[in-house]
């Protein structure tokens, strides 16, 4: 019973699943189908129209990051006492590259070589089997090694330069003294620069392939050429004489002859042919040769071609009343914990005071925070403690490795120098008085010379030589009133003539110093001192002798300073904006900015034709 009434009831259940479908599909007719709407009479409404927005022009894209040469294959070799055929062959079949050899390349060759290109293996192979290879694509052409012509592309200037300076002091005013011993004493500093880069580069090449050079008979050379054999004994010619007469018609026998060599002139295989118009030296070696110039020439590239920029800054202090002394470094060193003082050179250590008076070192620490900028104007902001700041100039420079250079930002004074000549008068003719004015003229302001090595480690060894100069006062020529007072007793008439001649001051110095990249370099110590004077007296009554002294008022006034040279070096590897040189850019003007910076930071300007055309 359980088993049919299952059946049953399943069979209902089967029964009323086509009476659901039926009903559901009734129901979906009787609803009310809404109609398609036509694309074609139905449009979106119109934006309504008005001003458009102003051109932008937007930067270009930055292209994409290059994803650099495909890194190329690598092989494995080991052998031992191998032919070198065999070896070049198997390096060509598994490099797919097509090969030819020289019949006449002999040798061996032993090697274990790891993950090693195919030019490295090469080159490895070539030098135990004395052997050169040239490759074109994927073509290698492999033969003896002979000398061959190469061409070296050379980027520098060709000029030779010459930098001389000199600086010194003397006491003495004339060259020789009457009637006792010479107290002058006299000192002098000079130095002297020679850049010949060309004719030194193309000395050493010829020097370094001398070492390795081998002779070879120059192209031309004369032949051998015969001369007459010496008989071994006068015996003997005569019995050779006799033979040759009988056999011989005539009894003329020809003189025997043996040849004898001529002297052969021997050339060096390898040249050197340096062309400094274009930049390129041709240089004739073999491979193994054309590896060391290779090597030497990257060598002198990498050393000559490193740039310094060098940032100056030469402050004067006027020295307060308690500093008189001096500026007293250890107070800048605590006010300044990234900075320390030091000789030049070292780096002194922590609490150890150290005088103002003799060239010092200051050192920045990388590591810790802050920049070398940021803690310049911090010793710069201590200086003021000691008295009033005046930044006399801030010059920047830069040079290449072992080139002198110089920035000079003065002004020429033009001064006169009178030269008389005095004929007196005769019965028939006047007294005659010349006078000839010279123009001379001298330089006042900032000179500064430097040259800068670069080490290893980017440390700069600085020849340094700023001069600093100012008018003080002017003196009058005092053989300008002789010549007029002898012109005037003669008879002579002549107008008021002045010579006036600049009286200079010049502050210099000049040190070696070597300095970290990066880091800054303090000269100070020296001093100057200004005395002035004024009186002031009452009218007429400071005019008495001795009474008038009672109505005079004089001051005088002293003030003393200190010059201080702030000196940093920097190697620059990347001389642009983008690079070593980012600190100048804000420094440019609207002008020199991209075109594409400009319009972008440009607002749009307004419209003033007030909607009318012209």
């Amino acid at each position: 019973m359980m088993r049919l009434t299952q059946t049953t009831n399943m069979f209902s259940m089967a029964r009323c699943k086509p009476l659901v479908l039926l009903l559901a599909v009734g129901l979906g007719a009787c609803a009310i189908r809404q109609p398609e709407p036509n694309a074609g009479h139905l449009r979106p409404p119109t934006a309504a129209l008005g001003t458009p927005p102003a051109l932008v022009n937007t930067p270009l894209l930055p292209p994409p990051p290059s994803s650099g040469r495909a890194k190329a294959e690598v092989f494995s070799v080991s052998v031992h006492n191998v032919d070198i055929r065999s070896l070049l062959f198997a390096i060509a079949r598994d490099a797919r590259l097509n090969l030819d050899i020289h019949p006449d390349l002999t040798g061996t060759v032993s090697m274990n070589a790891i993950d090693q290109t195919v030019t490295e293996i090469l080159d490895r192979a070539a030098v135990q089997a004395n052997m050169r290879y040239e490759m074109e694509g994927r073509n290698l052409f492999v033969m003896p090694d002979a000398p061959v012509l190469k061409h070296y592309r050379i980027d520098y200037l060709n000029v030779a330069r010459e930098a001389r300076s000199e600086i010194g002091a003397s006491t003495s005013i004339s060259q020789s003294s009457r009637g006792g011993t010479s107290n002058s004493s006299s000192t002098a500093l000079s130095n002297t620069s020679s850049n010949r880069f060309w004719e030194t580069l193309t000395q050493n090449l010829r020097d370094l392939l001398r070492e390795t050079d081998k002779v070879m008979p120059e192209e031309g050379a004369q032949a051998a050429t015969p001369a007459v054999a010496a008989p071994a004994s006068a015996a003997a010619a005569q019995v050779a004489q006799v033979l040759v007469s009988a056999v011989t018609p005539g009894g003329a026998a020809p003189v025997p002859v043996a040849p004898t060599a001529a002297p052969v002139r021997f050339r060096e295989s390898a040249s050197v042919i340096a062309n400094p118009e274009s930049g390129v030296v041709s240089v004739r070696a073999t491979f193994r040769q054309h590896m060391r110039v290779r090597e030497f020439i990257d060598r002198v590239m990498k050393s000559a071609g490193r740039q310094v920029m060098i940032e100056a800054t030469i402050v004067e202090v006027n020295l307060s009343d308690e500093y008189q002394q001096g500026i007293n470094w250890s107070i800048v060193r605590k006010g300044v914990p990234l900075l320390q003082i030091g000789p030049a050179g070292t780096a002194m250590p922590s609490g150890v005071p150290v005088s103002g008076v003799i060239p010092s070192m200051l050192n920045y620490t990388p590591s810790r925070v802050g920049n070398v900028t940021t803690q310049i104007f911090a010793a710069l902001r201590l200086l003021e403690s000691f008295g009033n700041t005046k930044v006399l100039s801030s010059p920047k420079i830069s040079a290449l490795n072992n080139q002198a250079a110089m920035l000079k930002v003065t002004e020429d004074l033009v001064y006169f120098t009178l030269t008389g000549n005095y004929t007196p008068g005769t019965s028939g003719s006047p007294p005659t008085f010349t006078i000839t004015s010279t123009p001379n003229n001298v330089s006042v302001g900032l000179v500064m010379s430097v040259m800068p090595q670069v080490g290893e480690g980017d440390e700069v060894t600085l020849i340094l030589r700023p001069t600093l100069s100012r008018v003080v006062s002017y003196v009058e020529d005092p053989a300008v009133p002789i010549f007029l007072s002898q012109a005037r007793n003669d008879g002579v008439n002549l107008s008021e003539i002045s010579s006036r001649i600049p009286q200079i001051q010049t502050r210099e110095m000049e040190s070696v110093i070597k300095v970290r990249s990066g880091d800054t370099a303090v000269l100070g110590g020296l001093m100057r001192d200004d005395v002035s004077g004024s009186t002031d007296q009452t009218p007429g009554v400071g005019n008495v002798p001795g009474l008038g002294e009672l109505f005079k008022y004089k001051k005088k006034s002293s003030n003393k300073s200190e010059l201080v040279i702030f000196l940093r070096p920097t190697v620059v590897t990347s001389a642009s904006l983008t690079g070593d040189l980012q600190s100048f850019e804000p420094h440019l003007s609207e002008a020199l900015r991209p075109m594409p910076d400009r319009m972008r930071l440009a607002p749009a300007a307004p419209d003033t034709s007030g909607g009318g055309q012209p």
